[in-house]
């Protein structure tokens, strides 16, 4: 018998039992598209990170401290900046930030809100996009200046437009100090679901002021969580950032009180926890391949028990052993090989479509698709060899005396 009659054969048989070959094929379409939807939205969200990376400028080095318990005389400040000058000239920006909670007034409307006070070149380590208006610079922080800076749904939200340069907001410390601040700039929103997030009234608004009047407000508060600073050069960056831990160490007379991590070792470090997480839900998609398979297993069985005389005339009329098998095993190819390219649609699919509503663009991995069908057929070729032997192997003149 040819593989096109086992083939045709094969489908009548699959055709004749609709409902079973569909709930069989359940379990490897399931698991193909767990594949392709893991691999896919893990591309994806390694993707978009090295993107956001490369915004913020992937030769970067933020300063911290080594444990939590340093005294206050030895912490952070930004007095620290020119420190660091002096030991790296060359580095390109220098930026530091803090963040304090408070709320927002504007007319009878009041809306919690987290402050950063950010240094002038703070920008530059962030994706920030200015809409209208600028971002804090020397002379506000300089001068004090009562400034600040808003995203599109804040201004959008209470002030009906985004031109909102010259407005006044009033901030209110979380003891009730409040603080006249002037609009300066109107940033740019990150998507449908960050505009959906930071729409909604009981999440803190986001915005951004001069990191000393900051300070200033809270109790000339001059202490900081971490330094930032980037450089043009790709290479040398823990050699940098070990000079510059060791010129802050050697200026408070003392040792272990900071460290220095660069972008590229914090990439990787988020890389390898996504390739971890996708590591283990690929594990549990594969276990489900294999169950998958398994009943493909069960439902053959019961099929060459269905047709144990059917088998019994196909033997007494010439069949061969070979063609009985190609048979049962083409059935099964054919089932896992349909699944594959189904579940691959629907990874694909949803794929595109997590994708989209994160806000990250999708990545295609052809190789992966090719393995996932390939796997699924691979799967069939594996699975239906036993209940193609024992078809095979049924001694035709039982069959044709069985009931």
């Amino acid at each position: 018998m040819s593989f096109f009659e086992s083939f045709k054969q094969a489908l009548e048989s699959l055709g004749a039992n609709k409902l079973r070959s569909a709930l069989t094929m359940l379990g490897i379409i399931m698991g193909v598209f767990s594949v392709i939807t893991i691999v896919a939205i893990g591309n994806a969200a390694e993707s978009y990170i090295s993107s956001e990376f490369e915004k913020m400028g992937a030769n970067t080095i933020t300063i911290t401290y080594q444990k939590s318990d340093i005294s206050e005389s030895d912490r952070l400040t930004l007095d620290d900046f020119e420190t660091i000058k002096q030991v790296a000239p060359e580095i390109k920006n220098i930026a530091a930030s803090i963040q304090r909670a408070g709320s927002l007034r504007i007319g009878e409307k009041t809306r919690d809100a987290i402050a950063y006070g950010v240094s002038s070149q703070y920008k530059s380590f962030s994706a920030i996009e200015m809409l209208d208006g600028r971002f804090i610079n020397d002379f506000d922080n300089k001068s004090k200046s009562n400034v600040i800076v808003v995203d599109e749904c804040f201004a959008k939200r209470y002030f009906k437009r985004v031109d909102i340069v010259g407005e006044t907001v009033t901030f209110r410390t979380t003891w009730g100090k409040l603080i006249n601040l002037q609009v300066i700039g109107v940033i740019k929103s990150y998507g449908e679901l960050y505009e959906s997030m930071l729409d909604n009234e009981n999440v803190p608004a986001v915005v951004y002021v001069p990191i000393t009047t900051l300070q200033n407000i809270y109790f000339n508060d001059k202490v900081l969580q971490s330094i930032d600073v980037s450089t043009e050069q790709k290479e040398g960056l823990k050699e940098l950032g070990n000079r510059i831990v060791k010129a802050l160490e050697r200026k408070r007379g003392k040792s272990d009180l900071f460290y220095a991590q660069s972008s590229q070792d914090m990439q990787k470090i988020i890389s390898n926890i996504l390739g971890v997480i996708s590591s283990i839900l690929l594990v549990i998609a594969i276990i489900t391949l294999i169950v998958g398979g398994i009943g493909i297993v069960n439902i053959l069985l019961v099929s060459v028990t269905e047709r144990i005389r059917e088998i019994g005339i196909r033997k007494a009329l010439g069949a061969q052993k070979m063609d009985i098998l190609m048979q049962f095993i083409t059935e099964s190819i054919i089932m896992t090989g349909i699944s594959g390219l189904i579940g691959i649609f629907l990874g694909i699919a949803a794929g595109n479509i997590i994708s989209k509503l994160i806000n990250i663009p999708p990545v295609v991995d052809i190789p992966v698709i090719i393995g996932a069908f390939l796997g699924s057929v691979v799967l069939g070729l594996i699975f239906g060899v036993y209940p193609a032997k024992k078809a095979a192997d049924l001694d035709p003149i039982e069959a044709l005396r069985y009931e």
